[in-house]
């Protein structure tokens, strides 16, 4: 005879079963971000070491992305690495922890909130962990070997070349990354505008045309509006996108094989002066590409993933305070409390998200400036001979 408590025990494992998936995943991100195992101790500067660093990644073909406190490099489709560098009692601290590319986050968030996949984001949530931890260890480890930290770059034209190149390369990409994103979520916006378009459609057909064939009707006019909407945006959003999308793949494709070639220690076809004409060509490409970034600026899933978490709960904790009078007054006032700090949260991480990709694009426009300064510079000492 089943007693009180196996009702409670079958809901309790069902859950479990159904979400420890995304349960399991969750702790795997927590000890992401909080475990930041320390690489090194150097008496340099925070900022000759992230500039060091940084040097040393991409003379070594390595995908990096500068910023104040950190470096994020790009491992692979799936991994990425955060490289922190801090001021401690001991000197500079050098520490590293392990990330996921946008396309990695996608895959990990995605499958962690559908049911049973949960159980497939924490395999791909332990294979970056681990993928990136080798990364950290053996490659990044091996560079910090090689000198001391925080030697300045040589400031001769392969170090102009290495970085300008490699900056290009991840503007580029990214431009090409934002592009394409955008079509596809124009894409799925329209399927999910079909699939409202045939519901509205079947439903509202009968009851418009009563009788045997109204329902029949229905159908065949619902999936047929459905269909056209789908095809037909889907055409006009692919013939609209697909050029812009082209040219940045392309682009992006050149600068990477440029960037390999520099970072091989084989220049580009042409010498220094043809190097230093296709990073002249970049300074020029690069204020497209920073404006390609500032239209799709969503690009985080992380912080879409937050914002949207914070929206949705926040709307309906506010929605139960505000409707359910049933409830205590206390409890109610509770909610409402718990609902407005929740749609405080996402206007804050919305306007430190834009705060952040503003002070991004500062940062891009002011490095470039200064470079296409650099390479008039070394132009003009080629030219004159």
């Amino acid at each position: 005879m089943r007693s009180l408590a196996d009702p409670l025990l079958d809901f309790v494992g069902n859950t479990l079963i159904v979400f420890g998936g995304a349960l399991l995943t969750l702790v795997v991100l927590v000890a992401w971000f909080l475990r930041k195992p320390i690489l090194a101790v150097t008496a340099a500067s925070p900022e000759a070491v992230i500039r060091d660093l940084a040097f040393r990644l991409r003379a070594t073909g390595h995908w990096v992305k500068e910023r104040e406190d950190r470096l994020d490099v790009r491992i692979d489709s799936l991994s990425a690495l955060r490289i922190h560098v801090h001021g401690g009692p001991n000197g500079t601290e050098v520490r590293y922890e392990v990330s996921a590319t946008p396309s990695g986050w996608t895959v990990v968030l995605v499958s962690a909130g559908v049911g049973y996949f949960g159980y497939a984001s924490v395999l791909v949530s332990l294979l970056i962990h681990f993928r990136s931890r080798r990364f950290a260890r053996d490659t990044v480890g091996q560079l910090l070997r090689l000198a001391p930290l925080g030697t300045p770059p040589p400031a001769d034209v392969r170090t102009l070349l290495v970085v300008g190149l490699s900056e290009a390369e991840r503007l580029a990409t990214e431009a090409f990354e934002y592009e394409r994103e955008a079509k596809q979520n124009r894409i799925g916006i329209l399927l999910f505008g079909a699939v409202i378009l045939w519901a509205v459609v079947f439903a509202g057909l009968p009851i418009l045309l009563p009788g045997p064939l109204g329902l029949p009707l229905g159908t065949a006019a619902a999936t047929a509006s459905a269909v056209a909407l789908a095809v037909a945006g889907a055409s006009i959003v692919t013939v609209r996108s697909n050029p812009r999308i082209r040219e940045l793949q392309q682009e992006a494709g050149l600068y990477a094989a440029a960037r390999a070639f520099e970072a091989s220690g084989f220049p580009a076809p042409g010498g220094p002066r043809g190097g230093l004409e296709l990073l002249l060509r970049a300074a020029e490409r690069s204020s497209y590409w920073r404006e390609v970034r500032r239209r799709h600026m969503w690009h985080d899933p992380v912080t879409g993933f937050v914002v949207f978490l914070f929206a949705y709960g926040g709307s309906l904790t506010v929605a139960l305070g505000a409707g359910m009078d049933f409830l205590p007054l206390p409890l109610r006032v509770g909610l409402l409390a718990t609902g407005v700090t929740m749609l405080l949260g996402m206007w804050w991480s919305s306007r430190s998200w834009r705060r952040d990709v503003r002070k991004e694009d500062e940062r891009d426009r002011a490095d470039w400036e200064a470079r296409r300064q650099a390479l008039s510079a070394e132009l003009w000492k080629i030219l004159s001979g």
